[in-house]
């Protein structure tokens, strides 16, 4: 996540330099062309330019909000974990351990730590890598190099091993199934043994597993988001049209920038206004789209996702605290203002 007050137009040009290379090309090949031969057919009316440029703008306004709308309930969905993380931790807390004990009891503190063990097998499923993601577009693959998110650059079995057992990695790594799910189900058990011991009565095991029931719909809503893209018709259709357009924007401009000099005579030489204006045009629709698509994905690991890394360090840090009185760990920091 950006945590910035603004990108520059610098970042966003850098972005798009891909496509702002092929923008400039194309409206400097199709401006010679159109110079060179004099073939004044080949122009469109600025009037089907402006209605189609009309109904691009709507099209990609209605895609860009569905996809902010994907953005925002993944952030939404995050923090509800962390909610909820607390919910079950204060629960724990109150129900289970004895607030006159020096030390809580071993169980309570395995329950704490495999707690953590979920949220990290979490963050590392919600940072796998999907065909549909931006992750391989080139603008992204050199912030990634550049700024890699937390997960890329370490291994999960690794990371369980500050909270499991080596037999319970084990199992983990070896998992046919979802890793997260597994772990939520040995939370379930844990209680369950709490419940058949008598160390909690009925009505603490009935709030406890309901602390776990919400991590449960927690996690498939946000498998949900990951797992299932943008509608790619959608996404296909305004590519398409976006991609159309600015392949005629040069040929629908190049009439009024030739008829800016028209009256003083110099209509040869304002024509190559059609290059710069054409660009920007270009340049617009595109980065509109690209904007869009770019928020859809909200845990890929690209500037603009869901900061879960740094979300699940906080709730580990507070529940350090309330277990252990104290939390060695420190807040992920955010470099060049992007926030895992």
């Amino acid at each position: 996540m950006y945590i910035g007050r603004q990108y520059k137009i610098t970042d966003f040009l850098a972005w798009t330099r891909w496509e702002t290379g092929w923008i400039i090309s194309w409206s400097l090949l199709v401006t010679i062309i159109l110079q060179v031969t004099n073939w004044h057919f080949l122009t469109v009316p600025s009037s089907i330019l402006t209605l189609v440029g009309s109904a691009l703008a709507i099209t990609l306004a209605f895609k860009n909000q569905q996809c902010y709308a994907r953005f925002n309930e993944g952030l939404t969905l995050a923090g509800q974990v962390s909610a909820t993380s607390m919910v079950l931790a204060n629960r724990l807390m109150s129900m289970v351990g004895r607030p006159d004990a020096a030390t809580p009891s071993p169980g309570l503190k395995e329950i704490f730590y495999r707690h953590f063990a979920w949220l990290t097998a979490l963050r590392f499923y919600l940072r796998e890598g999907r065909s549909w993601e931006n992750t391989f577009d080139p603008g992204n693959v050199s912030f990634l190099a550049r700024t890699p998110s937390p997960e890329s650059h370490s291994a999960l079995g690794e990371e369980l091993k500050n909270y499991l057992s080596d037999a319970e990695v084990q199992k983990v790594m070896t998992h046919q199934g979802d890793k997260e799910s597994l772990i939520l189900h040995w939370q379930y058990e844990a209680i369950r043994d709490l419940h058949a011991k008598n160390l909690v009565n009925e009505y603490p095991f009935t709030l406890l597993a309901a602390a776990l029931d919400d991590l449960v719909r927690l996690q498939g809503a946000l498998k949900r988001v990951k797992n299932y893209p943008y509608s790619r018709n959608y996404y296909s259709i305004a590519v398409i049209l976006v991609k159309i357009f600015v392949l005629f924007v040069p040929f629908g401009l190049y009439p009024d920038a030739r008829e800016l000099g028209a009256t003083a005579g110099i209509g040869d030489w304002t024509a190559w206004l059609n290059l710069p204006f054409s660009v920007v045009v270009g340049w617009i629709f595109i980065s509109m789209e690209k904007v869009g698509e770019n928020s859809s994905n909200p845990f890929e690991g690209n500037s603009n996702d869901v900061p879960i890394s740094s979300i699940t360090r906080r709730i580990e840090m507070e529940m350090r605290i309330m277990i252990d009185g104290k939390s060695d760990l420190k807040p992920i920091e955010a470099k060049d203002r992007i926030l895992f």
